[in-house]
């Protein structure tokens, strides 16, 4: 089972609408339902595992918090808004410990599905942004320990 460490404050429906008015987005279902259970924080255990990759979710990104450093806000208009080689369709919402960045696709052929995205390969379009799982929920289910090897 997974918990979630170093949450911030628990956020009510209100907050994840004012959230939404700032950013003049709408979040879908399953993620809004996530970040009322667990506001940001870092996974227990933290490793996606795909095609014999390690993928290490460090830390979701919380909200509404008015906090320094990574938050959902301050990440989505970062990315979304300022950064033209970010690939349009996704909502980052955490990151692993090297900046690179776990996507909720709001695309209508993926909708749903979980994505990773390298900062380091967006010249690469086959690399920048890879599937990882079909829902948040499966996705968040198989974090697991990293095995021993890898």
């Amino acid at each position: 089972m997974v918990v979630f460490e170093q949450t911030a404050p628990p956020l009510s429906e209100l907050d994840i609408r004012r959230v939404e008015h700032r950013l003049g987005v709408r979040l879908p279902q399953d993620l809004r339902e996530h970040y009322l259970l667990h506001n940001g924080g870092k996974p227990r255990p933290q490793f996606f595992l795909k095609d014999g990759e390690a993928y290490d979710v460090d830390c979701f990104y919380s909200m509404n918090t008015g906090a320094r450093g990574s938050s959902f806000e301050r990440t989505y208009v970062m990315m979304v808004d300022q950064t033209p080689e970010f690939p349009r369709g996704y909502i980052p919402f955490a990151d692993d410990s090297a900046g690179d960045m776990f996507l909720y696709s709001v695309r209508p052929e993926s909708f749903g599905n979980i994505m990773f995205n390298s900062h380091e390969d967006y010249e690469n379009p086959d690399r920048y942004v890879v599937f990882l799982a079909p829902t948040l929920k499966g996705f968040i289910n198989s974090l697991t320990e990293l095995p021993e090897g890898m």
